[in-house]
């Protein structure tokens, strides 16, 4: 049976469509609009921003990573609102960050009318070391719920970590240059129950999609780029047939 719906668009468009408190969870890797100390550095491709000069294959350049801190607040609260009219009660979001929008992330989704609860951490042992500095091996996503949360020690609930480790993927076995590691959203997509429906609003290359096949839950996701789209068709639909995984 297809647990799965792909949408090639703005999310901003296509989550106005989506049934009011139908998603048990929204995970979302949206544009950094970072990579760099100035507004210049800002401004650059992705292609340059985010990888090494000198590889063999450079990934396809995306949208909507240039804007200021004030644009990109905005632009979270405004999606992050479309989102939470998608979740059902006490459903979870995550919001992936860096250091430098993390405090926005944050200010943002609780702006959208989301219940901030906490930060989690995704620790990278493979961050190259920087002289003179303290290295850049964390990322970030922002936990928020669409209000109340049951805290009861039932017997389905569910007891996450706060601190994740994974090293990256090597860039040319990624599909997408800020690809996340699949083994990495598998975890983070505990908070959904089993067979509930997370929905990505930006869904890059697919690799959430991934994990809820791997996991046995279904998938919504959203992409405007096509080429990306197109890649995240072939990657979740191939997950989807092949089911479930015995984890």
């Amino acid at each position: 049976m297809r647990s799965y719906s792909l949408h090639h668009g703005d999310c901003m468009d296509v989550m106005r469509g989506i049934e009011p408190g139908s998603v048990d969870m929204v995970l979302a890797d949206p544009p950094y609009c970072s990579g760099g100390l100035t507004r210049s550095d800002r401004k650059q491709p992705t292609s340059t921003k985010y990888q090494t000069t000198g590889l063999d294959e450079y990934h396809h350049d995306y949208e909507g990573d240039a804007m200021d801190e004030r644009a990109f607040t905005l632009f979270t609260m405004e999606w992050a609102r479309l989102a939470r009219a998608t979740m059902r009660p006490g459903a979870s979001a995550l919001v992936f960050s860096d250091w430098r929008q993390l405090a926005n992330t944050c200010d943002a989704v609780q702006a959208a009318g989301l219940v901030f609860r906490g930060i989690v951490v995704w620790h990278k042992p493979s961050a190259r070391p920087q002289p003179n500095s303290f290295r850049s091996d964390c990322e970030f996503a922002a936990w928020a719920t669409n209000g109340a949360i049951d805290r009861s020690p039932t017997q389905d609930a569910v007891y996450l970590k706060g601190l994740y480790t994974y090293s990256v993927e090597p860039m040319k076995n990624r599909s997408h240059m800020n690809q996340k590691p699949v083994g990495l959203m598998r975890e983070l997509i505990g908070i959904c129950p089993q067979g509930g429906t997370v929905l990505d609003p930006f869904m890059g290359s697919g690799t959430t999609g991934i994990a809820c096949a791997d996991t046995g839950r279904a998938f919504v996701g959203i992409e405007r780029d096509a080429v990306y789209f197109d890649i995240a068709e072939r990657r979740v639909s191939a997950a989807y047939a092949q089911g479930r995984l015995e984890l």
